[in-house]
């Protein structure tokens, strides 16, 4: 392995779906595709990361049927954790997956002929490179916050050169660690009580700061910044919560992120990708199930239906189920400022799960963690042997500590075994995910106008009228937030190419709902009306032949336009 790089980190910018590319071969692979794809993919940068690289968006859409912006829109990012790589890794499978597969695959086709894609693989690409390029890992920016000098303490660092910071074990008849018997790779806890054997202190590789050779202490986390912390929404500062930062969008790659949201308010469903739990992960963030809008509830939960059945994740609430202390709710997560701001029906995928491909079934995720029986890491590690050919986990290997003296160091490569899976199993978690984000794009509104006539009322006056409808799962407002916000206009409809007699050329009609509003069984009696449906009329002055053209607009669901000629009397 080349130092600081995984054997899973791509040499180039040929596609592969078992592995990770640094900023050099994703920005070419993804220009490449731009270059063959010409009608269906665009791509744009924008903004810049703190150290200068260009942010790229891709939009993914038939060209030949209209403009993107006139389309209801599905959105993906991922990489706002910069060491969570497969999430970037899943954004490729989808964009290859779709382009290779329009014309011949009926879905990807139809998607991409009614509807945009818009995806930003990775957002905090300086994270990613240092990531993938050095044993270095990090929560999100490279930036030094909130200390910007280096801080006593053991700080990680990679002391045998071999491309990894793995772990350090010490002897120590204090220890808290001793070796498990069936595979001494693996360390476990002494019995609180036990004695007579050999026990470790167990330290992560690196160097003790300003060591006076008394304890040793953890120096704090250089990389302190967590961009998932630094959107709008509920935001509060780095005193009451960690990696924040100052104020809400500080960071170049948060505002860019925030500015082509807002630019595209045709987005209606979102997928934010991040590692490991395999839980696909909806809001509310800081509000309890119970306290949600309970229509925008029911539907966050049959959507997230679709994603269980494509990569076999529990779909389950941030708050009630996944929160690090219940008491005290995470804020300025994207998740919460997306459906909270815009209304858009958002997901974030945990992907990846080591233990889950143990075949170890978790139901508390963050207490797993905390607590697992011995036989868990066993299992994961066979796991690692069968399939990352010597990765994952290693061997202890002695080495001379200039501080510790003699040291062995070992154990699991959180990298590339915990956070990220090895590149022969990429693939398998990649794929079901990005199939769930196409199934969220076939979800969107979508306007059809059903029916047109021209009814002559004598001389050259005659009627228009039209009937338009929502053939999508959800409504033209998206959600009820989405409503609530004002934001979302109801659709028009427009008339041009004839001379009114009456009115105006452009009428307003109702929100079109969708088919979620109806997503519950059959009631008996069926007490249904159809609001799916909008009628509009005109009053027009014609002659025999002229072509008026409707076109029906909306926010959310997009533009479609058709052409009456009237009829001889």
């Amino acid at each position: 392995m080349a130092h600081g790089i995984s054997p899973w980190v791509a040499e180039s910018a040929e596609y592969r779906p078992d592995r990770y590319y640094t900023y050099e071969h994703l920005t070419q692979l993804l220009h490449n595709w731009a270059k063959e794809y010409p009608t269906l993919m665009a791509i744009e940068s924008i903004g810049k990361t703190l150290e200068g690289r260009d942010i790229w968006a891709v939009t993914l859409t038939n060209t030949a049927t209209g403009h993107h912006s006139e389309k209801p829109a599905t959105f993906v990012d991922a990489n706002i954790h910069a060491g969570e790589v497969t999430g970037c890794s899943t954004v490729l499978w989808l964009l290859n997956h779709l382009l290779t597969g329009y014309g011949s695959d009926e879905r990807a086709t139809h998607l991409l002929d009614a509807n945009a894609l818009y995806a930003v693989p990775g957002i905090m690409l300086d994270g990613m490179e240092l990531y993938l390029t050095s044993p270095e890992r990090l929560r999100s920016s490279v930036r030094n916050y909130p200390e910007t000098e280096p801080q006593d303490g053991l700080r990680r660092e990679d002391l045998d050169g071999d491309g990894r910071i793995l772990q350090m074990r010490v002897l120590d008849p204090a220890g808290a660690w001793k070796k498990h018997a069936e595979d001494e790779r693996i360390m476990i806890p002494r019995g609180a009580d036990e004695r007579g054997g050999d026990y470790y202190s167990i330290y992560e590789e690196g160097l003790i700061r300003n060591w006076d050779g008394g304890k040793v202490a953890v120096a704090k986390e250089h990389f302190g910044l967590d961009l998932n912390r630094n959107f709008p929404h509920t935001w509060v500062p780095e005193w009451e919560q960690q990696g924040a930062g100052e104020f809400p969008l500080s960071e170049p790659e948060t505002r860019a992120l925030a500015e082509f949201l807002i630019a595209h308010p045709n987005i209606g469903t979102s997928q934010h990708l991040h590692t490991w739990s395999a839980v696909i992960l909806r809001p509310a963030v800081n509000q309890t199930d119970a306290d949600m809008n309970q229509a925008d509830l029911a539907v966050f939960k049959a959507i997230g239906k679709m994603g269980e059945e494509e990569t076999g994740y529990p779909c389950i609430s941030i708050h009630d189920n996944f929160a690090y202390d219940k008491k005290k709710p995470i804020h300025g997560a994207v998740l919460d400022w997306v459906y909270g701001t815009f209304g858009i029906f958002a997901y974030s995928t945990e992907l990846w799960s080591l233990p889950r491909k143990a075949g170890i079934e978790i139901t508390d995720w963050i207490g797993w963690g905390k607590e697992h029986p011995d036989s868990d890491e066993v299992a994961m590690a066979k796991v690692l042997d069968e399939y990352a050919g010597g990765e994952g986990i290693f061997d202890w290997k002695p080495f001379d500590h200039p501080q510790l003296g003699d040291v062995e160091i070992g154990g699991w490569d959180y990298k590339f075994a915990i956070q990220n899976p090895p590149g022969p199993l990429l693939e398998e978690v990649i794929a079901g995910n990005a199939l769930f984000v196409i199934r969220e794009m076939g979800v969107l509104p979508h306007l059809v106008i059903e029916s047109t006539t021209a009814e002559a009322l004598g001389g050259d006056i005659y009627k228009v009228s039209t009937v338009v409808i929502n053939d999508g799962f959800l409504p033209t407002y998206i959600s009820q937030i989405g409503k609530k916000t004002g934001a979302i206009k109801p659709p028009k409809l427009t008339l041009e190419g004839a001379e009114l007699a009456s009115g105006k050329a452009e009428v307003t009609l109702d929100h079109l709902e969708g088919r979620s509003a109806l997503y519950a069984p059959l009631g008996i009696p069926a007490r249904y009306g159809n609001l799916a449906r909008g009628y509009a009329e005109w009053v027009v002055r014609a002659s025999p032949g002229d072509e008026i053209q409707l076109t029906a607009t909306s926010t959310k669901a997009g533009t479609v336009t058709t052409t009456i000629t009237v009829p001889a009397e």
